[in-house]
């Protein structure tokens, strides 16, 4: 149609201009160096028409030419990436099936002909890291980091974890150490950090890094809480320190760690390590009044204050009300073996042996027996005792061979 009109047009201006042509048909003249070149004006708007013409063609011809090879050069770079991309693809499924040699080739095929050759690079880093091939691994990460300098955060926290898993505490501590003033909030690098502290054993920097644990949820709320109890008892139960450093961690630590039974627990045996036994059963017995709790209770049976009929008291004063109490009975018992009450001893014991044997109640009741000279009772209950410990139940031992009869001489 567009075609159509422009035939249309280009009638109508040849009519209208051969109407004014036959008219007056006008001449062009044109002198160059000494010569004169005369024709008609009608001759000469033709040969101007073919002109333009021509060199809109040769226009054309020459973009087209242009555009193809813009064309070429695109469909082939199209061509290099797809072929990396598919190297990609299949190192990927080698990595999956195990093929970890074959996955680092495909890694490293044609990575120059890829938009993004960091992927590649990481990728072959973790091919190496399953071959063990620490060097290697090393080499691509410093290639990926070269080509895209805005993952050099990314790739030193994998850096960090693989060299903690390789054993190199030190190496993986200093990254870490610089990740933490960049990447703040990260729970990768407060994961590393944690497991550091945790090779290193360093319970003070860890239960430091607890609240920061618990606010970007690194951890599950009971694992972190379990966690920071027990640093709370490391450091308690750290031996070499003497008891004003003792009491100065005791302090240190939140209200909630204070009130827990095994942190205080930690606490009252240090405590009784330094023979401060007085200041370990009035904190414990205070403890009890304000909450019950049956370990606390047992431990308290085994704070060693003089004379023991002082705890005896209390103890019997608690069992009005918990009798039943497990961690009661056996405080009570502990007691009364220390006061020489062998008889009120054993009665606890015995009772708790019906409900729950345990090796510790045969080794309390083989004490009793040592106080009230029962060699053979003493014997049984320590066997029993490592039966229970051990699962394996004593065997008696081989009677040796009877002798052969001597035969009678002929």
């Amino acid at each position: 149609m567009k075609l159509l009109l422009l035939a249309l047009l280009a009638l109508i201006v040849a009519v209208v201009a051969g109407h004014y042509v036959a008219d007056d048909p006008g001449f062009i003249v044109i002198g160059y160096g000494g010569k004169v070149l005369r024709t008609t004006f009608a001759f000469f708007a033709l040969v101007m028409l073919v002109a333009v013409g021509a060199l809109f063609v040769l226009l054309k011809v020459l973009g087209s030419t242009s555009r193809l090879r813009t064309r070429w050069q695109q469909w082939s770079q199209r061509q290099r990436h797809e072929r990396a991309s598919d190297g990609l693809g299949r190192g990927i499924v080698a990595m999956a099936s195990g093929d970890f040699a074959s996955a680092e080739r495909l890694f490293t095929r044609n990575i120059d002909d890829q938009h993004q050759p960091e992927v590649h690079y990481l990728a072959a880093a973790y091919a190496a890291e399953s071959l063990s091939a620490s060097a290697r691994r090393e080499n691509y990460l410093s290639l990926a980091q070269e080509n895209n300098p805005l993952i050099r955060n990314a790739i030193d926290v994998k850096r960090a974890e693989w060299l903690l898993e390789d054993g190199q505490v030190d190496a993986a501590a200093t990254l870490v150490e610089k990740l933490r003033a960049s990447e703040i909030g990260n729970a990768q690098v407060l994961k590393l950090h944690m497991a550091i502290c945790r090779h290193k054993r360093d319970d003070e920097t860890l239960l430091a890094l607890i609240p920061d644990l618990r606010r970007d949820h690194v951890l599950g709320l009971d694992e972190v809480n379990a966690l920071e109890r027990q640093c709370a008892m490391n450091l308690l139960d750290a031996r070499g320190q003497n008891i004003e450093q003792l009491k100065a961690r005791w302090r240190g630590l939140s209200k909630n760690l204070r009130s827990s039974s095994v942190v205080l627990g930690a606490y009252v045996r240090g405590l009784c390590r330094h023979d401060a036994v007085d200041e370990a059963e009035t904190l414990v017995r205070k403890q009890l009044e304000r909450a019950w709790d049956s370990q606390l209770v047992e431990l308290y049976g085994e704070i060693p204050c003089d004379p023991p009929a002082r705890q005896l008291l209390k103890l019997e004063t608690w069992s009005v009300t918990r009798g039943d109490d497990p961690g009661l009975r056996l405080a009570r018992a502990r007691q009364a073996i220390r006061a020489e009450l062998w008889g009120q001893a054993r009665e606890q014991l015995e009772g708790l042996l019906t409900v729950t044997p345990s090796p510790l109640l045969h080794q309390l009741l083989a004490e009793i027996a040592d106080g009230t000279n029962d060699p053979d009772a003493a014997l049984a209950h320590r066997r029993r005792g490592l039966e229970l410990a051990t699962g394996a139940r004593s065997l008696p031992l081989l009677s040796a061979p009877e002798p052969a009869l001597a035969s009678p001489a002929t």
